[in-house]
């Protein structure tokens, strides 16, 4: 049954696809929202819902979904690099799963600090190093129950 839901998430989390930002941004931490500049916003790439697993010692024991925002450097085609965006999903979904992304010491957390860096390496691969500008953090919340 655990391995039907996981299935379930994971082909929802990849039928979602990337959507263009419409506005600015906030960023579920502590109840508190933090607003981008709304210019920026116009041109990034949004991948919601990665499904980032939370092993330890070799037992899956929990699900982390994260919502991250790529921003598309200046000067690159917008419309070619998001004509990309299945290869940047894939790229994204594969990063989630091949390194370690929670913090290690909670089950609920995610290591930010090495998630972008994941995030960021994932998508110079898929875009190129030349498109890929900023890369933030949206949301982060915990399949069990802990909005974070």
């Amino acid at each position: 049954m655990k391995n039907a839901i996981a299935a379930i998430l994971i082909a929802s989390t990849m039928a979602i696809g990337f959507a263009n930002a419409s506005g600015p941004p906030s960023k579920q931490k502590g109840g508190e929202a933090a607003a981008e500049d709304p210019a920026l916003s116009s041109r990034s790439m949004d991948a919601p819902y990665l499904a980032v697993p939370v092993v330890r010692d070799g037992v899956l024991a929990n699900y982390l979904f994260v919502s991250i925002r790529i921003e598309i450097a200046q000067g690159v085609d917008l419309w070619a690099t998001r004509e990309r965006a299945h290869f940047l999903r894939d790229a994204l979904v594969r990063a989630s799963h091949d390194h370690d992304l929670a913090d290690p010491t909670d089950n609920n957390a995610l290591n930010e600090a090495r998630a972008i860096e994941v995030y960021r390496a994932a998508a110079v691969q898929a875009l190129g190093e030349r498109a890929v500008g900023g890369v933030s953090i949206v949301a982060t919340y915990s399949s069990q129950g802990s909005g974070i």
